[in-house]
């Protein structure tokens, strides 16, 4: 099983596109789940979404304490008010957007990143970016 959580903040496509990425997953004849995670109705409020993966039955069945293979962040100003590493497998992956690894500091032992900036051009379509960025990593 492969899991992904997403970050982002509310208001954000963040759940539309993890649940296009789940689709997806499941017309490629994987086992799919998703969950979406966040505390408050109002615009900006951080949140995630968990994407999970697998060619076999799912048997987790909770968001909560995930172990995530990677992790994508849509919003680089979570990097200094969420701990979007928690729960990061050892041999994780952090993919974002605009920033480099020196955003994560401390934490940057351990994982690898991976700068999204050559995939992404403005105006492109992003859930067709992840499906093709998913399936380099071999999920699709």
């Amino acid at each position: 099983m492969t899991e992904i959580r997403f970050h982002g903040r509310f208001g954000q496509p963040v759940g539309k596109l993890v649940r296009a990425l789940g689709k997806y997953a499941l017309s490629q004849g994987r086992n799919v789940q998703v969950f979406d995670a966040f505390a408050a109705y109002r615009p900006g409020a951080p949140m995630y979404s968990i994407l999970r993966i697998s060619n076999e039955s799912i048997r987790a069945r909770s968001a909560n304490n995930t172990r995530p293979d990677m992790v994508i962040v849509l919003d680089n100003s979570l990097f200094g008010v969420a701990d979007v590493t928690k729960g990061l497998k050892s041999s994780g992956q952090v993919m974002a957007l605009g920033v480099g690894e020196e955003v994560l500091g401390d934490k940057a032992k351990g994982f690898r990143f991976v700068s999204l900036e050559p995939l992404f051009k403005e105006g492109a379509n992003l859930e067709a970016n992840f499906i093709n960025l998913l399936t380099k990593q071999d999920l699709f």
